[in-house]
């Protein structure tokens, strides 16, 4: 390795430290970690800052403040780092070219996430197929066809490796020759549920990958899924729902989605059923367009992904903007604003306007935050 490679890898490795180090201070958020980061010109130079200057970062109290000062979180990353490395866990940042592209444009993506498997996360795009963990002989039907259908067309199916919907969805796609991604709420050192553990190990054999937020040593606490569901509509194109309660995980995966700006699907079903109330209410507070085929909706996803494709170019060189859509960015960098706002000011329609953050946002140029207010991110 020559000098100039070695002294770069050297200095990603020390960022990649430090950030694993801000993951594990406690009741520091993603936001603020990145406000940190942000404000100190760099997650070493977080470390590095003096209790005054931590405290002028909104969200950052004494308790927080004291932890990065101990330093105590860096000793707990090298350890993380270590034990990754020995278990063949990649530790990818959100500054990383593996780290899934539709999800860092989330505004509280996290700053490190963990996998196991040989799957390049940006290879395909994604598509989260989510329901309860006790579906009807239906729902399981329906949710192997989506997935088998999703499969064939070149999506990574997403889900969360619980029992029901989650596990037909991840099964259906290995056996369809797809790629399949588990999301998980706990650290890679555990498989929850134990039952599907061989589940997991089929994923890892056939090519897909198990991801996490969490580090090592965090176990499957029931607080943790809500964290982990947005992860899963996050890094999806579009979220399925087929068969959900009134409350649960499913539920919340839709929401999140909703609010990250993707599409959502839900599969209506039998009024009094209460597989299908989740549904049916997602449907009616017009948060999920109904659904009852995956054929349906595979030219809405071909048409996302093409404005995607249209944005890409080489790794590492910034694509192509019109007059119009650098405007849009001038409106932006004056602060954030709704689309109406950004339309009347950049001298544009609507339908135009959405258009073309649409195709910034999912190239990580805009990006859209609490309140649909739109920022530039570059």
């Amino acid at each position: 390795m020559g000098e100039r490679k070695k002294e770069r890898w050297e200095q990603s490795t020390l960022q990649k430290l430090h950030l694993v180090g801000l993951s594990k201070i406690s009741k520091l958020g993603p936001k603020t970690s990145r406000a940190l980061i942000s404000y100190c010109g760099g997650a070493q130079q977080v470390f590095r800052a003096s209790r005054e200057q931590l405290l002028s970062v909104p969200g950052v109290g004494g308790k927080i403040a004291t932890n990065l000062l101990s330093q105590r979180s860096l000793s707990a990353a090298e350890e993380e780092m270590q034990f990754a490395d020995r278990h063949k866990i990649e530790v990818i940042s959100y500054l990383d070219a593996e780290y899934p592209q539709t999800l860092k444009n989330c505004h509280d993506a996290p700053l490190v996430i963990y996998k196991r498997g040989e799957s390049n996360l940006n290879s395909q795009p994604a598509v989260s197929i989510v329901g309860t963990r006790k579906p009807s002989s239906e729902g399981r039907d329906i949710a192997r066809k989506f997935a088998t259908t999703f499969s064939h067309n070149g999506f990574n199916v997403v889900s969360g490796l619980a029992f029901g919907i989650d596990g037909e969805a991840h099964g259906a796609a290995m056996r369809a020759g797809g790629q399949t991604t588990a999301v998980l709420g706990h650290g890679l050192d555990q498989i929850y549920p134990r039952s599907h553990t061989g589940l997991a190990r089929k994923i890892l054999e056939s090519g897909g990958a198990l991801l996490t937020e969490f580090p090592s040593g965090i176990g499957p606490e029931a607080y943790n899924f809500p964290a982990r569901n947005r992860i899963i509509s996050g890094m999806s194109y579009a979220t399925i729902v087929i068969e959900a309660r009134e409350k649960g995980g499913a539920q919340i995966t839709a929401r999140f989605a909703f609010d990250q700006n993707r599409e959502v699907y839900a599969v209506p079903g039998a009024l009094g059923s209460t597989t299908s109330v989740g549904c049916n209410r997602l449907i009616r507070d017009q948060v999920a367009k109904l659904v009852t085929d995956p054929e349906e909706i595979l030219d809405d996803l071909a048409m996302i992904v093409k404005l995607k494709e249209r944005y890409k170019g080489p790794e590492g060189v910034d694509p192509p903007l019109d007059e119009a859509d650098k405007g849009l960015i001038t409106v932006l960098k004056a602060g954030a604003a709704k689309a109406e706002e950004v339309a009347e000011k950049a001298h544009m329609t609507l339908d135009e306007t959405y258009r073309r953050l649409l195709d910034m946002e999912l190239n990580g140029l805009v990006r859209k935050g609490a309140g649909n207010n739109y920022k530039s991110a570059v």
